[in-house]
């Protein structure tokens, strides 16, 4: 256990300004969200245009225009915002491609080389710390909600957003998971990065053309990021608990195959 504590320090350490950067930012965007749609005097404008728009693109960034819970709404689209989305997937995506592909290619990993050491402790404290990155980074969106809430006394039901706020976390791990099991197959950085993005891009665009078109709507319980739509949980629209367990289940089976491929690959 020591050398999986060892393991995963070196990682925070590493890491520690973009974990910092990734958590305040996080936090002053969602307050940002908050005054724009609830305080400040563009607001009317913003949402006028937004009502304004096509209702396949209204689909798309999950906002029912002309419903009284409009701001709602698109306070919860905050946490869906495609900058968000980069922000959220960044860790996810790099810290496996860098930390497990990465040092297969520069063969540094010395704490398996020179002691005996159980190589699931490579993956499981690269997981550990996609969780504790994921974990603070909704926890400061979340904060920055009940920022709002309390500056801005926008009424909402701020249970609703912690559920959002916990289906995104469950729902980025997998993402990590899969980066981890994408990763261990690899021998170079690069090839892992590239190979991650290209899945997750891939992904999101599949959903972005369902969303958009009605004739592929049947389509859409296939969709990766459906299991995440905060804009249908803060309505009632989505059943969080469903979405965290195909989450889990997606989580369960990559880091198995991570661990296992892993644990039979030559370093």
């Amino acid at each position: 256990m020591l050398k999986y504590f060892s393991h995963l320090k070196k990682i925070l350490l590493d890491q520690k300004y973009n974990l910092i950067i990734l958590t305040l930012f996080c936090f002053m965007f969602e307050l940002l969200f908050a005054w724009v749609f609830f305080e400040s005097k563009i607001s009317e404008v913003v949402v006028s245009f937004m009502k304004m728009l096509p209702p396949a693109f209204a689909a798309f960034i999950g906002i029912q225009g002309g419903t009284p819970q409009f701001a709602t709404q698109m306070l919860a689209f905050g946490y869906t915002h495609p900058i968000i989305i980069i922000s959220l997937a960044f860790l996810q995506i790099s810290i496996p491609a860098r930390y497990i592909a990465g040092e297969i290619e520069l063969k540094t990993f010395d704490i398996l080389l020179t002691k005996p050491v159980k190589r699931f402790i490579i993956p499981l404290s690269v997981f550990s710390f996609l969780m504790i990155s994921l974990g603070l980074q909704f926890a400061a969106m979340f904060l920055g909600t009940i920022a709002g809430d309390f500056y801005f006394d926008l009424q909402i039901n701020i249970a609703d957003y912690g559920k959002a706020a916990f289906v995104g976390f469950v729902f980025f791990l997998s993402m990590g998971s899969a980066g981890i099991a994408i990763s261990t197959f690899q021998i170079e950085k690069g090839k892992a990065l590239s190979k991650t993005i290209g899945l997750i891009v891939f992904l999101y665009f599949f959903d972005t053309i369902i969303k958009l078109s009605k004739s592929l709507e049947n389509l859409s319980s296939y969709s990766y990021f459906q299991l995440y739509q905060p804009g249908k949980i803060v309505q009632n629209q989505a059943d969080p608990g469903i979405c965290i367990l195909i989450s889990l289940f997606i989580i369960g089976v990559f880091f198995i195959i991570g661990i296992i491929q892993f644990n039979r690959r030559d370093l």
